[in-house]
């Protein structure tokens, strides 16, 4: 029997489409685009498109030829690296590099001392932040909830804000158009020390959609012209609903939705040549008997994969979902769920996973849903390590030395080694004695008392006073 000689090791990985399938959804997509075309209700870019050699029609109906979809998938680049608030690296969105973060803009939120489902407030959303702060597997932060206690024409510029302030990882954002999308890239500017320097660090990443069926309206291609300008990242992600905003099938939905996609990225890349794109699309079904989209289908878990790996396969950047369930409250489909997610985002190698803490299909959120995210998130770390095959690990001088009938607990090699398996922070091993004595905590309590003492005790670092002063400036203008 041979020995290793060097390092054999090899991540866990998941592929849904073969080569030739994934060339197959391509051409598709630009059958689509050349035969069928996209709505653009946006001037700008219809012209901009028209001297390139696009093909319009009824005003406003862009079909594209091959080149121009060629060209764009080119020029994006393969490689974001978003920065935290100070600059400093945080995140390599390249190859299969996953990383976790929170959704954007629930209505509602379970209350993590009552359990009461009710609206969000500004002070929620802080908590959510300071929250997500301290979490080590939690790497950016969406807004999480929209505050009902605020002017409804000013909650994204205060999520923005508050962000900014709360937290010093890295942001994606949703703002409702180009002005509040430029006072947002103000704020981070002001923060960053100016515009070049904030094109620099990549601190903030812009999230938007075209309007599926193949539409792409004005504000969406507003913000998504904005954002390539200043050479900030972006994901123009659809989120159509197959049997809805779909055709029906998987492979049909995939196809409009790269074909949505693609045209949103040729018109960016018009805008500014090489400016950051991420690659994604949120393809749900709809649950026929209960009218309802689905988080938690094991459908919705392979278009995911699909989509992670037709980026790949463009040389794009990827956008993905996870740590999210539809279920209405923190139980056992909630968790059921949140892993299965996981799991497939770590599997299928999406590098930006969002929608951590949505429960209720991104209606409500949960604090202890995205501790319990990052909980599994640090399992699925060691999953994805695999099993290396080396003279170091095979061990063959040590099985020698303890010989048939011997034991392995206090040997050298065992006090060494034995911290490299997974310690869970809040899934219980104890026996049974021992787990009654500490007080029989279930997985749920266990996960309501970390919300509540990381809200208590964790304090992001501040801000210095004139970039909130600035900030400030800024929401004044907006409110004026």
């Amino acid at each position: 029997m041979k020995t290793a000689n060097s390092i054999a090791f090899s991540s866990p990985q998941f592929a849904v489409l073969s080569n030739s399938q994934l060339q197959d959804l391509h051409l598709a997509a630009l059958e689509v685009l050349r035969r069928t075309g996209i709505r653009f209700y946006h001037q700008e870019a219809l012209d901009m498109l028209k001297q390139t050699g696009a093909f319009i029609s009824d005003g406003n109906l862009v079909k594209f030829p091959a080149r121009l979809v060629e060209d764009a998938v080119a020029s994006a680049p393969g490689r974001i690296v978003m920065c935290d608030r100070d600059g400093e690296p945080a995140m390599f969105l390249e190859e299969t590099k996953v990383y976790f973060g929170t959704g954007s803009d629930c209505l509602n939120l379970l209350d993590p001392e009552t359990g009461e489902h009710r609206k969000f407030t500004q002070a929620d959303i802080i908590n959510g932040y300071h929250l997500c702060d301290a979490l080590p597997n939690i790497h950016f932060v969406m807004s999480i909830g929209l505050p009902a206690d605020v002017d409804p024409a000013l909650a994204y510029d205060v999520q923005m804000a508050l962000m900014l302030k709360h937290t010093t990882k890295p942001i994606v954002f949703v703002t409702n158009d180009r002005a509040s999308c430029q006072r947002a890239i103000d704020m981070a500017a002001a923060v960053a020390g100016g515009y070049e320097a904030l094109a620099e660090q990549q601190h903030i990443l812009l999230y938007s959609e075209p309007s599926s069926p193949l539409q792409q309206s004005e504000t969406a291609v507003d913000k998504l012209l904005l954002m390539a300008e200043y050479r900030l990242p972006v994901v123009h992600s659809p989120g159509p609903l197959m049997g809805g905003t779909a055709p029906i099938t998987m492979t049909s939905g995939l196809v409009m939705s790269l074909a949505e996609i693609l045209s949103g990225l040729v018109v960016h890349q018009l805008q500014r040549r090489g400016a950051p794109f991420v690659f994604g699309a949120g393809l749900h079904h709809m649950d026929m008997s209960a009218a309802q989209i689905c988080y938690g289908s094991p459908e919705f878990q392979l278009t995911k994969a699909a989509i992670a790996q037709l980026g790949r396969w463009y040389g794009i950047p990827t956008w993905g979902y996870a740590g999210c369930s539809d279920a209405k409250v923190m139980d056992e489909q909630a968790a059921l769920e949140a892993m299965l997610s996981v799991l497939m985002a770590k599997f299928s190698g999406a590098n930006l996973i969002h929608d951590v803490g949505y429960m209720e299909s991104g209606l409500t959120a949960s604090y202890e849903m995205i501790v319990l995210t990052d909980e599994l998130v640090a399992m699925t770390d060691h999953i994805m390590k695999g099993i290396e095959v080396s003279d170091d690990t095979l061990m063959l001088d040590e099985l020698h030395r303890v010989g048939p009938g011997g034991y392995f607990l206090d040997t050298k090699q065992t006090l060494k080694r034995f911290r490299d398996f997974w310690y869970p922070s809040l899934l219980d091993r104890k026996r049974r004695p021992e787990w009654l004595e500490s007080g029989a905590a279930t997985l749920g309590q266990r996960l309501s008392a970390q919300v509540e003492e990381i809200i208590k005790e964790h304090q992001p670092k501040p801000l210095d006073l004139d970039k909130k002063q600035k900030i400030q400036e800024i929401l004044a203008q907006a409110a004026a």
